[in-house]
């Protein structure tokens, strides 16, 4: 019973809106165009004031064919005895040649519960191409690509970056080997080497202040004093002084025309060492104090002198007058 009263409804309000006239129309302000060429299309609605009808919307084209440029607002041409006419305009545009359909639009009205449609007439207008009068255009070759002149200014940025990245991958592998050899990124100059007689001398001077032999520790005051002694002998004459044995080590000095005074006295030094560091011997004070004043006189006389260095320079360098 609900849904035939709800029919007679909108069949009433169907009859009564008709009879206050609905109208849509499309109209296009020519029928023919070239191709590209912009259209306008005119939509009018005419509709009671209090009648619910929306304009179509679009997107980008219509069909398939037919594309929107513009869409503008929507206008009110007239209004009187409760009737409303509104219109609005598109602007359109077709890439396709020969006779294109402009389909029905169709505007959407609604009364209470139920909604219809209303269709415009369909419209058809032809689109042409351009004329082209071959017997006036003459048909050229394709020109070849234009060569540009050469220029060392297009080239500075990519030779700019490529010595840039060469630099940097150099920089990368030169501190990696620098780590790798557990060497300073940046070298530092080394201090000249004290000669070694320099070095034997601060050594003497520094076992003395370490009081070895008054704490009791013999063998290591021994050990300490002959080990000088020999690093002396290897660096300042190169002798084989820490391979070889006493018997041996003096042979070596005999051989090297020291003094005999200096050669006894190292000698006394070294058999000590052996007693003290082998048969545990331990030596009187003076004794002790004896020997280390022998290390440093064969130290400072056996130590070459400016004219000696000369004399040797000379001779290395093959001086000659």
């Amino acid at each position: 019973m609900m849904k035939i009263l709800a029919v007679l409804i909108w069949i009433f309000s169907a009859v009564h809106l008709h009879a206050q006239f609905i109208k849509v129309n499309a109209e296009l302000n020519k029928n023919q165009c070239l191709i590209g060429d912009h259209l306008t299309l005119s939509l009018t609605l005419s509709k009671p004031t209090q009648a619910k009808i929306s304009f179509p919307v679009f997107a980008d084209t219509i069909t398939r064919s037919i594309e929107i440029i513009e869409t503008h607002s929507i206008d009110t041409i007239q209004k009187e005895n409760q009737q409303i006419t509104l219109k609005q305009n598109l602007t359109i545009t077709s890439f396709d040649t020969g006779l294109i359909t402009l389909p029905p639009i169709p505007f959407i009205f609604q009364t209470d519960t139920v909604t219809d449609t209303i269709f415009t007439n369909p419209i058809l207008f032809t689109v042409h191409t351009l004329p082209v009068d071959t017997s006036k255009q003459t048909i050229f070759d394709i020109k070849p690509p234009i060569g540009e002149p050469f220029s060392w200014k297009e080239l500075l940025p990519y030779i700019f970056w490529g010595l840039l990245a060469l630099i940097i991958i150099a920089a990368a592998i030169y501190v990696f080997i620098r780590i790798k050899k557990k060497k300073p990124i940046i070298p530092i100059p080394e201090k000249p080497k004290d000669p070694p007689y320099v070095i034997a001398l601060n050594q003497l001077n520094e076992l003395k202040d370490k009081k070895l032999w008054q704490k009791q520790l013999f063998k290591q005051y021994y050990s300490e004093l002959t080990d000088i002694l020999r690093i002396y002998l290897e660096e300042q004459f190169q002798i084989p002084a820490m391979e070889s044995v006493t018997p041996e080590l003096i042979q070596h000095l005999k051989n090297h025309s020291f003094d005999d005074e200096l050669i006894r006295n190292i000698h006394s030094l070294l058999t000590t060492a052996d007693f003290v560091k082998f048969a545990k011997a331990t030596p009187l004070p003076d004794e002790n104090d004896w020997h280390w004043k022998n290390a440093v006189q064969f130290v400072e006389q056996t130590r070459p002198t400016p004219v000696e260095t000369t004399d040797n320079n000379e001779k290395k360098g093959g001086k000659h007058d």
